[in-house]
């Protein structure tokens, strides 16, 4: 028999009325749709992503086919969730929430959106799956003392993309809580130190969460059984070191933890942005240039997770986007880089590796325990010359009390899906998506992302 909670948190997911979904919640679940679909394209059109796609199509059976977005090609529903997932986190630009210490909507987004496409199911009931799932996914990992050596990726990833798909096939509270108890088991041995690394496989992790969610919902219509109590067990002794149930039902239905999301601006973990916020105050009011030459040395002081990405460098160019003193290092000798810039010039240029070994990254004990509420960054630039220049962030820019301006969400967008599909239609899609509630078909939606994808294809081929 389910815990209480976890009966309590199935019924949350399966039976609550859209009605009763706030309506900042759906807004905010609309643009963070965008949000995901926008990375998933510019995912896509990496050659590893180029070349995954061919595998899993070398594999693909007969039956029903979901869109591989940003691309003309279609895939099994549990594969294209795959793809889409593992694309999604490709350029790190996912959005995420640091009060549940999660990035759940990348992981249940591309299964939810490849079943509501083949199911032709409308635009509202998506997107009221997908904010029920975030909130239920992402208040079962604010509950777990996480062990700091674990990467959420691909953890409690299954099981939200599988309470998803729940919603969106309609399976009852009980038959959800099987579910949910298998997903759980169905997580990753996901390493915080592929980050430190650079290691692409932690892109992976996500595309697992979409298609071990099918499985998960699969092997319950089977017949096969989970654990009484799966999360208590996973997230309480294994990801983490305690877990507290009450605390994942504290205030379900009234306190929605997805209004705390951030969205990002920079391509780099959440950690790093402080940092950069920090340093394009200072650009700006140095007229918008340094000349890293007369740098003698910068410090960042900021709190322990930020700190954590201290080192100077990385041994792979994917590696840059998880250390503070690459990216300032970039930002300063580079410019500003397209989002999608995949890091080799930087990786490549030794000007850039030396000036990231003068920036040094301290904890600030107080700034910890300001964290998450805000995310105190003080950046100090001290000149060869002895003159020094400081700047303090309290907030990074992207969090819910610090937000995007919404043009600078769909500048991101546009940057985004522009190349794959081209201008006219990503501002189409973009519109789309801002009506997603009023639309009878998602999958009408996908044709015509597939059919602008389709013609760029015929464009780039003759």
């Amino acid at each position: 028999m389910a815990a209480d909670y976890l009966s309590e948190l199935a019924a949350f997911v399966t039976e609550t009325p859209p009605s009763a979904v706030p309506a900042e919640a759906l807004a905010l679940g609309q643009l963070i749709l965008a949000d995901c679909i926008g990375c998933m394209v510019a995912g896509n059109q990496a050659p590893e992503m180029r070349r995954l796609i061919a595998h899993e199509g070398a594999r693909a059976g007969r039956g029903e086919v979901a869109s591989v977005v940003g691309t003309h090609h279609r895939l099994a529903v549990d594969a294209a969730a795959f793809v889409n997932g593992t694309a999604g986190t490709w350029h790190d630009l996912d959005e995420g929430n640091l009060h549940t210490r999660t990035h759940a909507a990348i992981q249940l987004v591309p299964a939810a959106l490849a079943e509501a496409e083949v199911l032709r199911l409308s635009g509202r009931a998506l997107l009221v799956a997908m904010v029920l799932a975030y909130e239920a996914a992402a208040r079962l990992w604010r509950a777990t003392s996480v062990r700091l050596a674990v990467h959420p990726h691909g953890t409690y990833g299954p099981l939200a993309a599988a309470l998803a798909l729940c919603r969106l096939g309609r399976v009852d509270a009980a038959r959800c809580c099987q579910v949910m108890n298998i997903a759980m088991t169905m997580g990753l041995a996901s390493s915080r130190r592929t980050l430190a690394d650079g290691a692409t496989v932690r892109n992976f992790y996500t595309g697992h969460s979409g298609r071990a969610g099918f499985e998960a919902r699969a092997l319950a219509d089977m017949g096969f059984t989970g654990e009484g109590d799966a999360p208590a067990s996973i997230l309480g002794e294994i990801y983490g070191s305690a877990f507290d149930p009450a605390a994942v039902v504290s205030g379900l239905g009234s306190t929605w933890w997805i209004r705390r999301n951030y969205f990002k601006r920079f391509a780099s973990g959440r950690y790093v942005h402080g940092a950069l916020d920090a340093l394009e105050a200072i650009l700006a009011r140095a007229g918008g240039g340094l000349a890293a030459d007369t740098i003698q040395r910068i410090d960042v002081a900021t709190y322990f997770m930020a700190a954590s990405m201290g080192q100077h460098w990385a041994p792979t160019q994917f590696g840059l986007r998880f250390s503070i003193p690459a990216a300032i290092a970039r930002r300063i000798l580079l410019g500003r880089e397209p989002l999608t810039d995949e890091g080799s010039r930087a990786f490549k240029d030794p000007a850039v590796k030396a000036l990231a070994a003068r920036i040094f990254v301290t904890e600030d004990p107080a700034a910890t325990a300001a964290y998450p509420d805000r995310q105190p960054t003080r950046l100090r630039l001290t000149f060869r010359d002895g003159r020094e220049t400081t700047e303090v962030c309290d907030r990074i820019l992207g969090e819910s009390d610090n937000p995007l301006p919404a043009e600078a969400l769909l500048e991101k967008f546009m940057a985004l899906t522009s190349p794959a599909w081209g201008e006219p239609a990503a501002r189409a899609a973009w519109a789309a998506l801002a009506a997603i509630e009023g639309l009878d078909d998602v999958g009408a939606m996908t044709e015509t992302w597939v059919a602008a994808a389709s013609r760029r294809h015929e464009e780039e081929s003759q």
